[in-house]
């Protein structure tokens, strides 16, 4: 996808960090922006950033866990500008604890917001974008932790694990209907992520556990610089973006351990 002007672009999460980020940059090219966040207040802040740069903006409360929050989102979208050619589903929340001390709580909210929150995204939109026939594109944030799997963030992992192999399909899925799918795999990036507990809803914070950081390793980016590569990777339909390079020997390492199970195994 090359032409952006006057065309439509949802971001959810896009009150902050890598969402406000892109919902900039599509402003910037002349797109309308439906912005979508569960925070109020800083989505208002955002729309009226993006006001400022000469967008026409709808900005909606949005919890992506809840499948008729989207549903309604995707009626907005449509009511308000007739389609939608770019969905960005970037949402996400992080927690971090071994495996022996996840709480269920833990697996209900990162799978509510992290996964279900891309697949309501799929249902309310991708149906509705094969039928206008404009074909389009759509982002799906997931994780480095999408495709290498760290110590002591195994929910957070199966998440993005999950993620990356539904953006997979996906891409194969929508070829026939000039969709594109990219799955954005970032390590760190300066964003608010970290103090995503802020909007944990009540009802699964559970019992309250010794909190274990995970320290990441590589430079922490900009959110705007992960724009710029989310957009030359639309541009461009690559389907990974992986904004990293640093992150390169560990991608080979794990693809050399599956090979060389193959010669353990059937050697």
């Amino acid at each position: 996808m090359k032409d952006f002007q006057g065309k439509t672009a949802v971001i959810t999460g896009a009150a902050s960090g890598i969402g406000l980020a892109l919902a900039k940059d599509f402003a910037n090219r002349g797109m309308n922006i439906v912005a979508a966040d569960i925070e109020a207040p800083k989505l208002e802040e955002a729309k009226q950033n993006l006001q400022a740069l000469g967008a026409e903006v709808l900005s909606l409360v949005v919890d992506v866990s809840n499948r008729d929050s989207v549903q309604n989102l995707a009626n907005a979208a449509w009511d308000r500008f007739g389609g939608v050619h770019i969905l960005c589903n970037n949402a996400g929340v992080a927690s971090s604890a071994p495996m022996d001390k996840v709480r269920y709580e833990d697996w209900q909210w990162l799978m509510g917001v992290n996964l279900w929150g891309v697949i309501h995204g799929v249902d309310a939109f991708v149906p509705r974008m094969v039928e206008q026939a404009q074909g389009g594109h759509i982002v799906n944030t997931a994780s480095m932790a999408g495709l290498i799997a760290s110590k002591g963030m195994g929910v957070y992992n199966t998440t993005k694990y999950a993620v990356v192999g539904l953006s997979e399909t996906l891409h194969k899925d929508m070829r026939d209907y000039g969709i594109g799918v990219s799955v954005l795999c970032p390590m760190g990036v300066h964003t608010g992520i970290t103090d995503s507990g802020r909007n944990r809803p009540e009802d699964l914070k559970g019992e309250k556990g010794p909190a274990e950081p995970v320290a990441l390793v590589g430079n922490y980016l900009q959110p705007e610089e992960v724009s710029a590569m989310t957009l030359k990777a639309i541009e461009a339909e690559e389907l990974y973006i992986v904004t990293h390079p640093e992150a390169a020997p560990f991608i080979q390492r794990r693809f050399e351990r599956i090979q060389s199970s193959l010669a353990v195994i059937h050697g």
